[in-house]
């Protein structure tokens, strides 16, 4: 019996599990670059629904970040890292041309200018 609750506990581990609901795409990517940083496997659901927003519900059409459940914790300690940059950080304009930058962008999403602190 020992056997089969190790393996149920091994295939729970192994199971994806959502650990933040981006407001666009573009958030979505952003919080998927810094966990995959840390080397921490995650992919995007509902990416390719945003799209379809109008003719599916919204809560449908979600994108959500997921990792596998064994990583969870770790992933959602680099999130709250990230939300506290986030908030504290003020957005930036590029000095090259001028485009807004939310606060998390090292580089202009425009003309990839570096970000001047």
């Amino acid at each position: 019996m020992q056997n089969i609750n190790n393996k149920n506990s091994t295939e729970s581990s192994f199971q994806w599990v959502t650990i933040y609901k981006a407001e666009n795409t573009l958030e979505a990517n952003i919080i998927k670059g810094l966990i995959q940083t840390s080397g921490i496997e995650c992919k995007i659901k509902g990416e390719m629904l945003q799209g379809a927003l109008g003719e599916i519900p919204f809560d449908q059409a979600q994108v959500s970040v997921q990792v596998y459940a064994i990583k969870e914790r770790h992933a959602r300690q680099i999130l709250v890292n990230y939300q506290q940059v986030k908030q504290s950080a003020p957005d930036w304009v590029c000095p090259n041309c001028n485009e807004h930058n939310g606060s998390t962008f090292d580089f202009c999403w425009s003309c990839e200018t570096l970000k001047n602190d």
